[in-house]
């Protein structure tokens, strides 16, 4: 019988400890869902070749640039 209450415990215990390792894990795995969903998307300049953010890029005859400097060019 004590045997039986042993393995018991052992199992009860094992069972707390893996529930809490769980919510230990929920706030790094949303940690990193919010740092992937603050990358942003790298674009070519299609006048330079530089890679910018596509956020900070400037529209010229529906083409997008990484620059004011770039739009000055390719609107030539």
């Amino acid at each position: 019988m004590g045997r039986i209450l042993f393995w018991m415990l052992l199992g009860a215990l094992i069972f707390m400890l893996i529930q809490n390792r769980k919510k230990l894990l929920k706030p790094r795995q949303k940690r990193q869902q919010i740092r992937q969903a603050e990358a942003k998307k790298m674009v070519p300049c299609p006048v330079c070749g530089v890679h910018f953010v596509e956020a900070e890029g400037v529209w010229v005859k529906n083409r997008m640039v990484c620059s004011e400097e770039c739009a000055k060019k390719a609107s030539q």
